[in-house]
């Protein structure tokens, strides 16, 4: 299960990056088939960019940039959430700003 974890992190951070480059386009079918073949073995992968955080989250790890800390907003996803059959293999690793 650990390497389908590594695998689907590595997925997440090339799907980041072809999205700065604006390539994600070209390479939408095999992402989408990739993401297919993960969901078929039931797991979920959930990307929290723009979500409002609340220190309540338990699905969240989160390193707060600035001094406010309400109204506070997911700006950068370092690891996608996971579940694997409905529970919580992987929390997401993110950075929170005010918003």
């Amino acid at each position: 299960m650990k390497q389908h974890l590594d695998i689907l992190n590595q997925l997440f951070l090339m799907e980041q990056k072809l999205t700065k480059e604006n390539k994600q386009e070209s390479y939408a079918r095999f992402l989408s088939r990739i993401h297919q073949a993960f969901s078929d073995m039931d797991y979920t992968i959930q990307n929290p960019l723009h979500e409002k955080y609340t220190d309540t989250r338990t699905d969240l790890e989160a390193n707060i940039v600035g001094e406010a800390t309400q109204q506070l907003v997911v700006t950068q996803v370092i690891k996608p959430i996971v579940f694997h059959h409905n529970q919580l293999l992987q929390k997401g690793v993110v950075i929170v700003e005010n918003q």
